[in-house]
């Protein structure tokens, strides 16, 4: 690419896998743990929880920035797209803790 990014790194790669799917099951699997494990202090998931979108934010701008980030259909990824999917992704994940955590209150 002419601006010095690059679509086929390592990085590149990593950060898309994650921000697909890991980073996604990173923020579910610390949402649904305090189901598993009522007991536990609510610290620790919600640590896990925070951290999850934390990093699906950041491995999305850099992957955008600086690894040639692409969108669903291919076409380069701007600043705008990430702004959107923070947009989606921040409610979306809020909306699932508290769907959890209500249940969570309802179960036990």
């Amino acid at each position: 690419m002419a601006d010095g990014r690059t679509t086929d790194s390592v990085l590149g790669l990593f950060l898309r896998l994650y921000w697909v799917m890991l980073g996604n099951g990173v923020v579910v699997i610390a949402a649904v743990f305090p189901l598993a494990y009522p007991q536990m202090p609510t610290a620790l998931p919600l640590a896990g929880f925070g951290f999850g979108v934390v990093s699906l934010i950041a491995a999305r701008f850099v992957d955008i920035r600086y690894c040639g980030g692409q969108t669903a259909d291919g076409a380069p990824a701007s600043l705008d797209d990430w702004k959107r999917y923070v947009r989606i992704l921040v409610p979306s994940a809020l909306l699932l803790l508290g769907v959890v955590w209500g249940a969570r209150a309802v179960l036990n």
